[in-house]
């Protein structure tokens, strides 16, 4: 089984690389299901294991948006910085989809007349 989580890289205290991401996310995944009970204690051992390398990690390519290069557009891979990111998203609609409708709230009367 294979399982592909995104997870920002800000998110963490002290920076990680995704093999150190990977390990502390199988322990965690035995531990939680051996106290659940889905998984047989036994069992811990092959969850834990290393992936095959073929498994472990996507190639560049795979890992970047489609259609997406470097901030140069020359360069395969992800862009250099996020604002060439941004940048090099596809255009998916008008302005006004993405827009907040204008609402002012409830009428409320605060004198007791």
């Amino acid at each position: 089984m294979r399982v592909t989580l995104e997870i920002r890289e800000d998110a963490f205290r002290t920076p990680k690389t995704p093999e150190q991401v990977a390990e502390e996310m199988r322990q965690a995944a035995a531990v939680f299901w051996v106290a659940r009970g889905d998984v047989a204690p036994d069992a811990v051992k092959d969850i834990t294991l290393a992936a095959p390398v073929e498994l472990s990690a996507p190639a560049e390519k795979e890992m970047a948006p489609r259609g997406t290069g470097s901030a140069s557009g020359t360069e395969v891979g992800r862009p250099k910085d996020f604002k060439a990111f941004l940048l090099s998203m596809p255009d998916v609609g008008d302005d006004s989809l993405f827009e907040r409708p204008l609402d002012y709230g409830r009428e409320v009367d605060l004198c007791d007349t």
